[in-house]
C-alpha cells in the first residue's frame, strides 16, 4: 500500500506539471487548496508560469524568517517556486536546496532556475524520508503541502531534525485535520495525492514533532476548506456530494513551526576567547573566506582582533580604529559551531574593548547580519553618516558593495 501511494502521488504530480495543471486536473487559481497563495510582491521578478506551477497549500517563504547567508531546504520542491524565492532572500552567500522525487518536476524546476538567473539554488532527486544531505547542514526547512503525502511522517520528521543545524528552524505549510476523516476518504488514493487522506490531526503532528526531538512547536491555522461546490467536486471526483459535505470544517491548511534545540556553549568551559596571534592568521583567513568575507587589513589590525578557540580557531571578530571612531568587522563562526551564542560573546567582548578605549559610537558594514546586529542594539544609517576618516582608513571601504547595510551603535 505504501509503495502504491507513493507511485500514485508521483504519477499525479508528473502528469500535473506535464499538463500545466494542478494535481487534480483543475487550474491552480480555481483549486480550493492551491489557489491565491502568493501576493504580487512575493513573486516579483519571477515569470507567471513559475507561479502557476505551484501546487502548495500555503506560502512558507512569506511565513518563515529567512536571513542572508542561511541555507534553506524545501522538502518536495516541485517546480521550484519556493526554492527560488528562498534563494533570493538568503542572498549570494546563502543557498536554497529543493528535494523532489519526480523527474518531470525537477526538470521544470531547473529550467525555471535558469530562466530566473538564480545561481544559489540546487535541486536534488530523492525522497523526503531519506534526505540526501549531511547532518547539521541546514538552517531552515520549508515545505509546501508535501509532508502529508508521506506514509512515514515519523521518518520525514526524524530526517528533518537530523539535517537541521542546532537552533535550526522547521517552518512549513501543510494540511491538517481537525477531526477524523470518513473511512471512504481515508481509503481514497486520489485523496492521498490531493493532500487530504494522509493529513494528520493537529495533536498528532505535535506529538510526532516532539518525538523527533523538536521544541517550540506552534501550529497556526491559515485556511479552512469547503469542498461542497463545483471546485470541490473537481478536486475530489471519487467522493459523493454527501461525502464532500462531511469534510466541511474538517480540513485546514496550517503553518507549522518548530526548532531543533541548541546547546549554549559556555565561555571558559566549552571554548575560550582571546586576542588573536600571528599564528592564528591562516585559520582566520580560511574562516573569513568560507564566510564570503575579505581578509584585507586583518594582518595590519590583528592586535584588535579576537578569536574564539576550541583546540583551534572556531570564530573571529575584529575592531578597526580611526581616531575616536571604530568599525566592527570580520565576524565569522565556523559552520558547525554556529547557533551556540559564540557570536554574541565575541560581540560583547569587542564592545567592552571599545568602551574601555573611550569609544562612544561603533559602526558596522554588513550584507548578512543586519537583523542579528539589530538585536545587539545597532540601528541602520546611511553610508554618508559613517565618519570620513573611518571610511578612508578602513580595509572594508573598497570591498563592501554599495548595497551593504550601514549600522551604528551608541555605546
Amino acid at each position: 500500500m505504501t509503495q502504491d501511494i507513493r507511485e500514485n502521488v508521483r504519477k499525479k504530480y508528473a502528469q500535473a506539471i506535464t499538463n500545466k495543471l494542478n494535481c487534480c486536473g483543475t487550474s491552480t487559481s480555481e483549486n480550493p487548496v492551491t489557489g491565491k497563495l502568493y501576493e504580487k510582491n512575493d513573486v516579483e521578478g519571477l515569470s507567471e508560469d513559475i507561479v502557476k506551477a505551484s501546487f502548495g497549500c500555503g506560502n512558507p517563504t512569506a511565513l518563515a524568517e529567512l536571513y542572508p547567508g542561511e541555507v534553506v531546504l524545501d522538502l518536495g520542491s516541485g517546480a521550484g517556486l519556493d526554492v527560488l524565492l528562498s534563494a533570493k532572500r538568503v542572498g549570494p552567500y546563502g543557498k536554497a536546496y529543493g528535494l523532489d522525487m519526480t523527474d518531470e518536476m525537477l526538470a521544470v524546476a531547473k529550467k525555471n532556475q535558469v530562466s530566473s538567473n538564480i545561481l544559489n539554488a540546487e535541486f536534488l532527486k530523492g525522497h523526503i524520508e531519506a534526505i540526501p544531505l549531511g547532518d547539521n547542514t541546514i538552517d531552515v526547512i520549508i515545505s509546501n503541502c508535501v509532508i502529508n503525502l508521506s506514509t512515514d511522517k515519523d521518518r520525514v520528521l526524524q530526517e528533518g531534525y537530523r539535517v537541521l543545524k542546532p537552533g535550526g528552524r522547521f517552518a512549513i505549510s501543510d494540511i491538517v485535520v481537525t477531526r477524523q476523516l470518513p473511512v471512504s476518504v481515508q481509503k481514497s488514493i486520489t485523496a492521498w495525492a490531493g493532500c487530504i487522506a494522509g493529513a494528520l490531526l493537529e495533536e498528532e503532528y505535535q506529538e510526532k514533532l516532539t518525538a523527533a526531538g523538536f521544541s517550540n512547536i506552534e501550529i497556526v491555522r491559515t485556511r479552512t476548506y469547503d469542498f461542497s461546490d463545483e471546485h470541490g467536486a473537481a478536486f475530489l471526483p471519487e467522493l459523493s456530494q454527501v461525502e464532500r459535505e462531511e469534510l466541511k470544517g474538517a480540513l485546514v491548511s496550517a503553518f507549522i513551526r518548530a526548532k531543533k534545540p541548541v546547546k549554549i556553549f559556555n565561555e571558559g568551559s566549552d571554548y575560550s576567547i582571546r586576542i588573536a596571534k600571528d599564528t592564528d592568521l591562516p585559520a582566520i583567513h580560511k574562516l573569513l573566506l568560507e564566510n564570503g568575507l575579505t581578509s584585507s587589513g586583518v594582518e595590519e589590525n590583528l592586535a584588535n582582533f579576537l578569536v574564539a578557540v576550541q583546540k583551534e580557531v572556531i570564530g573571529v571578530i575584529g575592531l578597526e580604529f580611526a581616531g575616536t571612531n571604530v568599525m566592527l568587522r570580520s565576524m565569522a563562526i565556523r559552520q558547525e559551531f554556529r547557533k551556540h551564542k559564540i557570536a554574541t560573546a565575541l560581540v560583547e567582548h569587542s564592545l567592552s574593548i571599545a568602551r574601555q578605549a573611550g569609544i562612544q559610537e561603533i559602526y558596522l558594514l554588513t550584507q548578512t547580519v543586519e537583523k542579528f546586529a539589530a538585536r545587539w542594539g545597532f540601528s541602520k544609517i546611511e553610508r554618508s553618516e559613517i565618519p570620513a576618516d573611518l571610511m578612508q582608513s578602513s580595509a572594508l571601504d573598497g570591498c563592501c558593495p554599495a548595497s551593504s547595510s550601514c549600522m551604528k551603535l551608541k555605546l
